[in-house]
């Protein structure tokens, strides 16, 4: 049972976040969205090489949050703009205006326990919640190099009536992450909302 001031904890953070969402989507339709962007090194180069497009990249970690916005404020980027948020509450309290284009999930945590899975952001129940906020033929780019974490994925993936794989698909944009110089090997997937 959720204690009241948990919920309370709960209701505040989204209200919080609702309203942080408000303000940065504002005036906007469609976004390019990276899940775990950490210090934001990939997706700022990313949104330098697309000035057209907006890029909007969410951490649980605030200072992780902090340090990209404070890259893309280096370098004069306004076609970008980062948040502390979980996953599942941007998607549940996005503006309904404002639908997902692409999605970006660079060697997430795997959660490699099983009683741990239930963490692990490539699960049916997100997945479809996020289809919901995505435009049809929207591309959900995966790649990790926890081996185990990829077959879930690919199971995963394969399971959901809201998302295809899509077989050799190019790679929106490469850019050497922290956790790629980390990895010995690496697998990539994609997806393709139906």
């Amino acid at each position: 049972m959720v204690s009241e001031v948990h919920r309370k904890r709960v209701e505040a953070r989204k209200s919080k976040l609702k309203e942080e969402l408000g303000s940065v989507l504002v005036g906007r339709e469609e976004i390019k969205l990276e899940i775990g962007c950490g210090h934001g090194h990939w997706l700022t180069d990313f949104a330098a090489s697309q000035k057209d497009d907006f890029f909007f990249g969410i951490d649980l970690i605030g200072d992780r949050v902090e340090r990209a916005n404070r890259k893309a404020e280096r370098v004069e980027l306004d076609n970008i703009a980062f948040i502390k948020a979980e996953a599942s509450e941007l998607v549940e309290l996005m503006p309904d205006k404002v639908a997902i284009e692409s999605v970006y999930v660079l060697f997430p945590d795997p959660w490699p326990k099983k009683r741990h899975w239930k963490n692990r952001l490539i699960y049916p129940t997100f997945l479809n919640k996020l289809a919901e906020r995505s435009l049809q033929g929207c591309r959900l780019y995966f790649r990790t190099d926890h081996e185990e974490y990829f077959d879930w994925a690919l199971h995963t993936l394969e399971s959901v009536e809201s998302w295809q794989l899509v077989e050799g698909a190019a790679w929106p944009f490469e850019r050497e992450t922290v956790f790629q110089a980390k990895a010995e090997s690496y697998q990539s997937l994609v997806a393709q909302r139906c």
